[in-house]
């Protein structure tokens, strides 16, 4: 495993993709150790920092590699194909130096100061928590659930509600909102990740009691921004949306799905269902799901690939997004996510009764797309949030905008 590691590393080989397929059993072999632990292990967390594939996102002049959203939606898949957890992680990584881009450029360079490319930043976009201005800054005070990545982050992303006294600071009639940049150090870990997917996220809730962020780590959340010098390229103009979910999640529902296909192809091969004679693979109904679950995924992908590319070929022009395009890369990611929601369902119930005992690669496939189709930016109550800015009213996520 170390050696594969330095091969990884050295050889020079030509793209990130080939790193993947090359470190896939180092991301493979840890997978048990890492769903009882629920946490990536030491060598996956290294395997990603040190092959590059948690600064995609990350700019040039930090060390990273200011990778455009197409080829990062194909490097998640790739990972998450030999580990979900390590392709989440990426996700994790990579959309919180992403937003650092609003920071101010003091606190870009003590974030990065110690650890340089290798600083991992994880975050929680929401409930905001509480924000007190004092001299200097604010003080924070809440929790923030599913803080993926918690134990190896060396900064924590939250929002927080700027406060007047005891209540929430109001403009025009809309809350006041800061993001801020704590120490990992300054806020507790809370161990409540136990769930039936995605087991080795470390996905804990975190607190945060009355902690200090000075001026130059938090930033207004609003649409406008001016990034700092540190993050003047073509990526930071990116659609938020587009970067969190159509980059970062959506393709981790793709492994899944992809993943449980094949599982399946494997075993129709040499399965014959209780009461049958009939090998699984020539039974009508099995061809016929199959092919469902092919076309859910090919037609998914096709879908969100598509919807970046248009995207990031007006970024190129220098044209502006609109709401409406906005709303679109949403309803693109979110179509993929239940896409490969229902594939994976289609080949759970192909394999019977082989799926249900955890020892089964589809039982853990299964698992893990039911939490990926819970999460607040791709469920499918996004269908009406992108509806509602088709139909011209305000969407109910309001990161829609930015």
């Amino acid at each position: 495993m170390e050696m594969t590691l330095e091969k990884a590393k050295h050889t020079g080989l030509k793209t990130l993709l080939e790193k993947v397929n090359l470190l896939g059993a180092v991301f493979e072999c840890t997978i048990e150790e890492e769903e009882n632990s629920r946490r990536l292990s030491e060598t996956a967390v290294r395997a990603l920092k040190e092959t590059g594939l948690h600064q995609l996102f990350m700019p040039e002049s930090l060390g990273g590699s200011e990778t455009d959203p197409m080829t990062v939606a194909r490097l998640v898949e790739a990972v998450a194909t030999h580990n979900t957890a390590a392709g989440w992680s990426m996700m994790v990584a990579n959309v919180s130096t992403w937003w650092c881009r609003s920071l101010p450029k003091k606190g870009i360079e003590e974030i990065y100061q110690k650890k340089g490319s290798h600083t991992l930043i994880a975050g929680a976009f929401h409930p905001p928590m509480a924000a007190v201005p004092v001299d200097g800054g604010f003080r924070i005070s809440g929790k923030s659930p599913l803080t993926s990545c918690v134990h190896d982050a060396d900064w924590i992303f939250v929002t927080a509600f700027v406060m007047a006294g005891d209540k929430i600071k109001m403009n025009n009639g809309i809350p006041e909102i800061i993001g801020v940049i704590m120490h990992a150090n300054e806020c507790q870990i809370l161990d409540t990740w136990y769930t039936i997917g995605l087991k080795a996220t470390d996905s804990n809730d975190i607190a945060a009691n009355d902690v200090f962020v000075p001026d130059h780590r938090f930033f207004p959340l609003m649409p406008e921004c001016q990034p700092n010098s540190y993050y003047e390229g073509l990526l930071y103009r990116f659609p938020a949306i587009g970067i969190s979910v159509t980059s970062l999640i959506a393709p981790v529902a793709l492994a899944v799905a992809a993943n449980a296909i094949k599982e399946v192809k494997i075993l129709a091969a040499k399965k014959t269902s209780f009461g049958s004679v009939t090998p699984l693979r020539e039974r009508g109904v099995v061809q016929r799901k199959l092919g469902q679950a092919e076309a859910l995924v090919q037609s998914g992908r096709a879908y969100l690939h598509s919807s970046l590319e248009v995207a990031w070929n007006k970024i190129i022009t220098g044209e502006q997004i609109t709401l409406e395009e906005k709303a679109g890369l949403l309803l693109a990611a979110t179509h993929t996510n239940q896409n490969c929601l229902q594939a994976v369902d289609l080949m759970y119930s192909v394999a019977g009764t082989t799926a249900i005992y955890t020892r089964n690669k589809l039982a853990h496939f299964f698992s893990d797309a039911q939490v990926i189709r819970q999460h607040g930016f791709a469920n499918d109550s996004r269908y009406e949030t992108a509806a509602q800015v088709f139909l011209g009213l305000q969407p109910d996520l309001p990161v829609l905008a930015f």
